[in-house]
């Protein structure tokens, strides 16, 4: 396949780079509850390394340095065999399912489920924000069942997302869901998003 266009970048203008911080509910989603079981003692002591330790409750906020730090040091442990972008990409519908279990991801999901996959990406700023304080979306119809969504991600974190997308969309409804990554440089990308059911 080939690698996606790079564009110039929008750094998002809410938060800088050292105030984007990451909230409880995707780190429990992720870390607790959708890779319950998963995560070896060898992994937990790296995390903790990073500022995350899975044997205290959780703290109000995350920097998304350590975030980034720690999905990356995930990735590895439990994807060896897979390319970055698919393991982080894993992970991205790994942490939806474990977010469905928890009280804000079970009300967010079941409201997406009634919306539909377009009304889904219409509110998708609303629910991003529920995870932390900077994402920023702008989303552009290009058809009846298809649209571009332009997200102010970093880095690799373009592929968590592109699997938090993949599985969202799913959970509203999107029969044969794809989501592409078309465009992206150091601080946003823009994705090709898909579905089958026509349902607005």
């Amino acid at each position: 396949m080939p690698e996606p266009l790079r564009a110039p970048g929008v750094p998002s203008a809410q938060a800088a780079p050292a105030d984007r911080l990451v909230f409880p509910p995707i780190v429990e989603g992720l870390f607790v509850r959708g890779l319950s079981g998963r995560v070896t003692p060898l992994l937990r002591q790296q995390l903790r390394s990073e500022g995350l330790d899975l044997d205290r409750p959780l703290l109000p906020a995350y920097s998304l340095e350590t975030w980034i730090r720690c999905v990356a040091l995930t990735a590895k442990a439990l994807h060896p065999g897979e390319s970055d972008e698919v393991a982080w990409r894993m992970l991205g519908e790994r942490m939806i399912d474990g977010y469905r279990d928890t009280l804000m991801g079970r009300a967010l999901l079941g409201v997406m489920k009634l919306l539909g996959p377009w009304r889904m990406l219409s509110k998708a700023q609303h629910g991003f924000r529920t995870s932390n304080n900077y994402t920023e979306v702008r989303i552009t119809e290009t058809g009846p069942t298809e649209a571009e969504v332009w997200l102010n991600e970093p880095g690799m974190l373009r592929y968590f997302k592109q699997g938090v997308m993949l599985a969202m969309s799913r959970a509203a409804g999107g029969a044969s869901t794809t989501v592409d990554v078309r465009v992206f440089d150091d601080h946003c990308v823009t994705y090709r998003v898909s579905w089958k059911d026509a349902a607005r």
